[in-house]
């Protein structure tokens, strides 16, 4: 990047994670680097208020580098939007909790390990979908997550063909993660209008609507994830519908489209 940079090239770094995807703490090298990498960057993409005060706090990067800018929806991306929204919510003889993505240690399944497991137990009817990639780190969870009746695991790629069809057989989102800075599959869940449960963490809160900021349980309780879900069992269809609007209206505000412009509008000032 050193010798990029002294041949006359512009460096944009969009900050997505505060931790690396495979590890549970930030280690004295990973830190090292990320500190260069700010004085090195020329514009340092933010996609939340929390992350953009991170980045000062503990990186020391200057404010006039960085460019606060939305993690986009993917309205239109999988399907056509009008589609999407006018999906009706699926039948509700259960209510199917869906996680996604693949899993690596920063998603912090463990704690939907342990809710869906209690919950199963005590006879509550629901089901728990966990669909992505599981990496050699995650096999051993991934099959006791399966070893579950209320939970089910694809444990491979999900085709772009089959995400619309995945997500809209689901009512919740289940995120349990409480590092990171912005999820791309809370976006792609809301996307499809599925409301968004996890830790009240600030990134959560701002990739989420305020009218579903009451689906979000306190980050150390450790009890929390499995209080949410009882509530979400409980909701009425009327309420549910409602949060789904809601994350309706966050996936249009936060258009592809619209983020791309003020995306582009950021990389034209280097040019």
């Amino acid at each position: 990047m050193d010798r990029f940079k002294q041949n006359g090239g512009r460096l944009i770094w969009t900050i997505h994670n505060q931790q690396a995807h495979s590890h549970g703490d930030a280690n004295d090298l990973f830190s090292e680097n990320r500190r260069a990498l700010t004085k090195m960057a020329d514009l340092i993409h933010v996609h939340t208020p929390h992350a953009w005060a991170y980045m000062i706090s503990e990186y020391g990067a200057e404010s006039e580098k960085l460019r606060l800018i939305p993690h986009p929806s993917y309205l239109g991306v999988y399907e056509h939007a009008e589609v999407s929204m006018a999906r009706p919510l699926a039948p509700r003889q259960i209510t199917r909790f869906l996680t996604f993505g693949a899993m690596r240690g920063n998603r912090e399944l463990e704690r939907l390990h342990l809710a869906a497991r209690k919950l199963t137990n005590r006879g509550h009817a629901f089901h728990v979908s966990i669909a992505g990639r599981v990496f050699r780190k995650g096999r051993r969870l991934a099959r006791r997550l399966d070893g579950i009746a209320n939970v089910s695991v694809i444990a491979d790629r999900i085709p772009d063909s089959e995400i619309p069809q995945l997500f809209s057989q689901a009512h919740v989102y289940v995120l349990p993660s409480t590092t990171t800075f912005t999820s791309g599959t809370a976006m792609l869940a809301q996307t499809f209008g599925l409301p968004i449960i996890g830790p009240d963490i600030e990134a959560h809160k701002q990739t989420t609507p305020e009218a579903c900021h009451d689906l979000l349980y306190p980050a150390q309780n450790p009890r929390g994830l499995i209080r949410m879900m009882m509530r979400m069992m409980e909701m009425s269809d009327a309420e549910l519908n409602e949060k789904r609007l809601a994350c309706f209206e966050f996936a249009v505000q936060r258009d592809p489209m619209r983020v791309s412009g003020l995306l582009k509008n950021a990389l034209s000032e280097l040019v």
